[in-house]
């Protein structure tokens, strides 16, 4: 009986800490010799937010905890899974990333413009998006794979010897460097006999508010939950003109990071709707309007100053969304190794970090791919007080990119 395989694709490590000041951009990231258009990025942020929004509508994530979850996380690590994929796996992978049409170097091209506008380095702001390749030396990728991954995502890849710890030890180290110690641990060991290869992928970005909390002036207040008790939390109060919006439904505000290139869009929804009702409105074209809607305003706002973890297991979520075949043993990934053994997706798993403070945001989000074979009124002032259960969601808004986005129930 031929021997089962298998085959981890981890991306571990996206740490933001959110900050930014306009600056230039530096040199690009991908080499100067791989050819893409600068704009091939538009092709793909819309369909990463949609991603995002496709997982907020399932079944799975309408639960009663805190939800934070990294949509361009997902979105670069599916697409590296698919320049392995073929036939069946790749329509279907394809639908989920809502890339129909795009062949492999199409969506590697427009993965290397988002890095590449993406990645900034200052004094100011830092924004690094990082890729690794760790191959079990009993095993060979293919070329194109493997070109497509280093080319496209920078991707640097190394073969590792599965019979000792070292490996682990220094994939873990590499996550940790490229997350500013934030997430770890994410590869255990000892590896499976079986594994063939582990796909790491990382982004950082560190930043301040444009207008920072005042200290002074957070102050331990009340925070009301679903279920109708409350618990004590320090409440931040802000006051300043910012982008807000106020609808029957929900009252709104976008907190600009650095020189308003990036920023965290805050939804209240009111009492008698409550977080689920907001949630079943939360469709991609409403949120496209509502951010298109929001208009400079005077008015304070306060906002809890709290920090969390979240992870999640996405197979079902996925399977879902129309990814079925990548799980089973008929999977198609003929394009990733030059061995003949059949493999398929065994887990998706998403790791993230959350803290909000005076200063700004620091979040954090850790994706795992496994693959195995068999074996209020517009009128005055606003006044927005974020004391119960709100959607937040953290943008890129230079390129619409949807970077983090986050049910926060029990902050």
């Amino acid at each position: 009986m031929k021997k089962q395989f298998k085959l981890w694709i981890c991306y571990g490590g996206i740490l933001l800490l959110l900050i930014g000041c306009a600056q230039e951009r530096n040199s690009s990231i991908i080499n100067e010799d791989v050819e893409f258009d600068r704009e091939d990025y538009q092709k793909v942020v819309l369909h990463n937010n949609q991603l995002g929004f496709d997982l907020l509508a399932s079944e799975e994530l309408k639960q009663d905890g805190n939800l934070f979850i990294s949509p361009i996380s997902l979105f670069m690590a599916l697409s590296m899974v698919q320049n392995g994929a073929d036939g069946n796996t790749l329509d279907e992978m394809n639908a989920v990333l809502h890339s129909n049409g795009m062949d492999s170097l199409e969506l590697s091209k427009a993965n290397a413009s988002w890095m590449d506008i993406l990645h900034r380095d200052s004094d100011h702001i830092q924004l690094h998006v990082a890729n690794s390749i760790w191959l079990n030396n009993r095993f060979s990728f293919q070329e194109e794979f493997a070109q497509l991954n280093r080319d496209y995502f920078n991707a640097h890849i190394e073969e590792f010897d599965i019979s000792t710890d070292d490996t682990v030890n220094e994939m873990n180290d590499w996550i940790k460097r490229s997350t500013n110690q934030k997430i770890d641990e994410v590869i255990t060991s000892p590896l499976d006999s079986d594994t063939v290869a582990i796909l790491l992928n990382a982004i950082y970005f560190k930043g301040d508010w444009k207008y920072e909390f005042n200290k002074k002036r957070t102050e331990v207040s009340s925070f009301y939950l679903d279920d109708e008790t409350s618990k004590e939390i320090p409440l931040m109060m802000l006051e300043e003109e910012l982008a807000y919006l106020a609808t029957d439904d929900f009252q709104a505000v976008s907190l600009p990071y650095g020189n308003e290139e990036m920023s965290m869009k805050v939804f209240l929804p009111k009492e008698e709707k409550g977080l689920k009702g907001f949630l079943e409105m939360l469709t991609y074209d409403n949120w496209k309007k509502w951010t298109g809607d929001f208009k400079k305003k005077e008015g304070t706002v306060y906002l809890p100053s709290f920090e969390l973890e979240y992870e999640l297991v996405l197979n079902n979520i996925l399977k879902e969304l129309g990814m079925e075949s990548a799980f089973d043993y008929n999977a198609d990934f003929t394009r990733m190794i030059e061995e003949k053994d059949p493999i398929w997706i065994s887990e998706v798993k998403q790791k993230t970090f959350l803290e909000v403070n005076e200063e700004g945001t620091e979040a954090a989000a850790s994706t795992s791919v496994g693959v195995v074979t068999e074996s209020a009124t517009l009128d005055g002032p606003f006044y927005m007080r974020v004391d119960r259960p709100f959607f937040l969601a953290i943008v890129d808004d230079e390129t619409e990119t949807i970077l983090f986005m986050g049910a926060i129930r029990n902050p």
